[in-house]
């Protein structure tokens, strides 16, 4: 819990990807599913504010796979 301190809270593109992962990971049972919505919603709050500059290329490779690992259970016809 230590290394919450170290988020910046009131930076909003920082805090809430930071937020979603933190409460995501228990909720989900799933450390993957946190981290990948972590990823995700950066990317998004990003891009929506006009900071795409920002983003290291590297996070819309990760984005990538991370949609392709959300949408295999769904066209592979087992989700849920």
């Amino acid at each position: 819990m230590e290394q919450l301190n170290k988020i910046r809270w009131k930076d909003f593109d920082e805090a809430v990807p930071a937020f979603l992962s933190l409460v995501l990971i228990p909720l989900a049972y799933s450390i993957t599913q946190g981290v990948i919505w972590g990823f995700l919603s950066y990317t998004m709050i990003k891009v929506l504010a006009g900071k795409t500059r920002q983003i290291h290329w590297m996070i819309y490779f990760i984005d990538a796979f991370a949609i392709l690992s959300l949408s295999v259970p769904y066209l592979q016809g087992r989700a849920g």
